[in-house]
């Protein structure tokens, strides 16, 4: 047990003595020199990529009944107009059936007055022709007649009886006339019936074939399918809201949302360059543009947020995915020819304030500045700095 004990100990005084042995290093072990360049005002925030209004579609059905057939699974990709399901519809064939055999039949029957009346109107004023060439002959023998009664070569009997004639015939010729006028009105009402029974007939038809489109669902969109809600064979109800078949997500449509803090929306405006990346592909920058900011705030923890959408300028299929979380950086300023040093070159002090150390030859000085912007691992210095100066980097 002594022996033990006195090796424990000796291992821990070896162990002091090197950890008593190694100086604290109060210098930095790099440096790097003070130059001029570029740097950018910078604003970070948190954001996710979405889908494009329009390029997340929820596909469904307008009317009730079992799916006899669902075409497509998740992950397929479809395109618009492609077939998805099929809903059963033998009641809704029939009844489009039913009402094309209508609409055949008004259409016949509009046939059917078009040459019928025709040929009657032809054929009574064919009729009132003829009297009215009757009464112009009566008419002529009746005159004939007055000068031989004026001259007492004939009876009055025999002149009576003509201007009899004269009157029956003019009579007729007046009931044909009537029954003409009679019967062009008719034509016109009947026509306006039939015409009219064609069109509600065929509205029947046109409103038969969408109720029974209705039955065939396809994709409004080219696209992913995202997530499948219905299986054949279920029935599926449809009310207010459409029941849901698919999701269809076209992932070439895509933007990001990010969401600013109030005290930097101010420096937002559209247009402005900016840039994100994804956890997925930590080493691959994706290039954006600000395209506008929501007006309405999100409250978040007692944090107000405002919505920013970022248009993707770098081609992105294959890569980004709805609801990636993306670290977004939006340049709103940048300065040309500042005078630059790396950003771990600079220290703060117990007082406040910052510093760095200047090699002077083979000496260490501290010297306290004043910095400006930082971006992307560089610092700007706006007093106690030269170019060319060589400063230590932690």
């Amino acid at each position: 047990m002594q022996r033990l004990l006195l090796i424990f100990l000796s291992i821990l005084f070896l162990f002091s003595c090197k950890g008593s042995s190694k100086k604290e290093n109060i210098y930095p072990q790099r440096t790097a020199k003070v130059e001029r360049g570029t740097i950018y005002l910078e604003v970070a925030a948190t954001g996710a990529v979405k889908p494009q209004v329009g390029a997340s579609v929820k596909v469904g059905a307008r009317i009730s009944g079992k799916v006899e057939k669902l075409f497509v699974r998740q992950g397929d990709f479809v395109k618009a107009g492609q077939l998805i399901a099929i809903i059963e519809h033998e009641d809704l064939k029939k009844q489009y059936e039913r009402y094309q055999y209508e609409y055949k039949q008004a259409l016949s029957e509009l046939e059917k007055i078009k040459i019928t009346y025709p040929e009657r109107i032809k054929a009574k004023k064919e009729n009132i022709f003829a009297l009215e060439a009757e009464l112009s002959q009566i008419e002529k023998e009746l005159r004939r007649l007055e000068k031989l009664y004026k001259d007492g070569l004939i009876s009055k009997t025999d002149f009576e009886r003509m201007e009899r004639d004269r009157a029956v015939k003019l009579h007729q010729v007046e009931g044909e006339r009537a029954e003409l006028k009679a019967l062009e009105e008719e034509y016109r009402k009947e026509l306006e019936r039939a015409k009219a029974s064609v069109e509600a007939a065929k509205r029947q038809v046109e409103e038969a074939r969408v109720r029974l489109n209705y039955a065939f669902v396809y994709s409004p969109i080219n696209g992913y399918v995202s997530e499948v809600t219905t299986q054949q064979g279920e029935t599926v109800v449809a009310g207010l809201n459409a029941p849901t078949f698919i999701t269809v997500i076209d992932l070439s449509r895509l933007e990001v949302h990010c969401y600013i803090d109030e005290t930097d929306i101010g420096k937002i405006k559209p247009g402005l360059e900016a840039s994100f990346k994804v956890d997925s592909f930590p080493d691959k920058i994706f290039k954006a543009r600000v395209r506008t900011i929501y007006p309405g705030a999100i409250i978040k923890n007692n944090v107000v947020f405002y919505d920013t959408v970022l248009d993707i300028l770098t081609p992105y299929e294959n890569y980004l995915r709805p609801e990636m979380t993306a670290q977004v950086t939006i340049i709103v300023d940048k300065k040309e020819g500042a005078l630059l040093v790396p950003s771990s070159s600079v220290k703060i002090d117990n007082e406040g304030k910052h510093y760095v150390m200047v090699k002077k030859e083979d000496k260490w000085e501290k010297r306290v500045v004043k910095v400006g912007w930082e971006s992307r691992g560089k610092t700007e210095i706006l007093e106690g700095l030269k170019e060319g100066e060589v400063v230590g980097v932690w």
